[in-house]
């Protein structure tokens, strides 16, 4: 009854003692100052880890990053658990740091085999995101450790040599002359048309 009547009146304290606060921003600190009071009380590590890692939620939330991660590290110290270390790692995946938490979650790979699906699962998205990161920071560059060659021709070179080539073939056979002759002896002389006859030329008056 009086633990009850306790945090009836933290509650009721912390409404009037933060009013600048927002009410998301209020009940994260009602939070922090439990935990803050239960850890005062508290002696078994495992359950001073517990409370850090609680408050280290509560700080995530609120935004205060440095303060997230300090109470993470503090309850693995007071306690190495899996399950902290599985929050850190998501946590530093959560705000970016992906090279850290790949790290994290090769340590969980490594000291705790049972949280093998989570940890995987981690690691692939980590190091997914982290080559990408270092991608876009680090663009691929082209380097030339040869001089260039002055007489080397490329594809389109030898096509665009090729097409002038035809054109000047082309051009040679309109300045010869024989396209000057009537079409009539090109037909007659043509070998396999010798022995046509030619046919006659009609008129346009029809």
């Amino acid at each position: 009854m009086k633990i009850i009547s306790f945090l009836i009146f933290t509650i009721f304290l912390g409404s009037f003692c933060i009013p600048y606060l927002s009410a998301s921003e209020s009940d994260f600190q009602i939070k922090i100052n439990l935990i803050n009071e239960q850890l005062s009380a508290v002696k078994e590590p495992k359950a001073k880890a517990k409370l850090y890692a609680y408050r280290a939620r509560s700080y995530a939330k609120s935004g205060n990053r440095e303060q997230a991660i300090n109470d993470y590290l503090t309850a693995l110290n007071a306690a190495y658990e899996g399950w902290i270390l599985n929050e850190l790692g998501y946590f530093m995946f959560n705000i970016g740091e992906f090279e850290k938490a790949y790290n994290v979650s090769t340590r969980i790979l490594n000291d705790f085999p049972y949280l093998k699906t989570e940890a995987t699962k981690l690691q692939l998205q980590a190091k997914k995101k982290w080559e990408e990161e270092f991608l876009k920071n680090n663009p691929p560059t082209i380097t030339l450790d040869t001089a260039p060659d002055p007489n080397r021709k490329t594809r389109n070179d030898l096509m665009n040599q090729k097409s002038r080539g035809n054109g000047s073939y082309r051009s040679s056979r309109k300045s010869s002359g024989k396209s000057s002759k009537p079409i009539s002896e090109h037909w007659g002389n043509h070998p396999a048309t010798k022995h046509i006859p030619v046919p006659e030329r009609r008129s346009l008056d029809y």
